[in-house]
């Protein structure tokens, strides 16, 4: 069953995107390369992230749920000014990865986008995530252009 998220399981999202997106998250990629950034680790600047999802759209952040557990859970935010919906995460919980679940809550969030009258659908993901990039091609999206994320310290600015 997909529905939507209720506040009070906000914790649970956060925790499936800490153990779904280590390996495919600019964020890890940082802290692999220079520390923890004020002192907290990767994940916790990911949580941000995931609260800003849920305080911008609440009713546009669905999980799916399998035998009263949370197997994983895709947000989203519709641009009314450029009549484009977007996604901003998703991640579906390492124990149930490989069921279809991905696609599942993908669909739904594109249906939900499209009944909001929304006339562009955008989804961003890192070249390193191939599983989500096919899925994401599979499902009608097509590559725009690529972005590279670069880094640095800014003790390291000598200006």
């Amino acid at each position: 069953m997909i529905r939507i998220a209720k506040a009070d399981e906000l914790g649970e999202l956060i925790d499936i995107i800490r153990r779904s997106f280590q390996d495919v998250s600019i964020d890890k990629s940082i802290e692999d390369s220079f520390g923890q950034i004020i002192g907290k680790p990767w994940h916790e600047r990911k949580a941000a992230d995931i609260k800003r999802d849920c305080a911008l759209n609440p009713e546009g952040v669905f999980v799916k749920v399998i035998d009263g557990k949370i197997a994983g859970f895709i947000t989203t935010f519709l641009d009314l000014d450029s009549s484009t919906g977007r996604i901003p995460h998703l991640a579906v919980s390492p124990e149930f990865q490989g069921r279809g679940i991905g696609s599942e809550l993908l669909a739904f969030a594109l249906k939900y986008i499209k009944i909001s009258g929304m006339k562009l659908m955008r989804i961003e993901v890192l070249a390193q995530n191939k599983k989500a990039l096919e899925m994401y091609t599979k499902a009608g999206f097509r590559k725009m252009s690529e972005q590279l994320h670069l880094a640095m310290p800014s003790d390291n600015f000598k200006g």
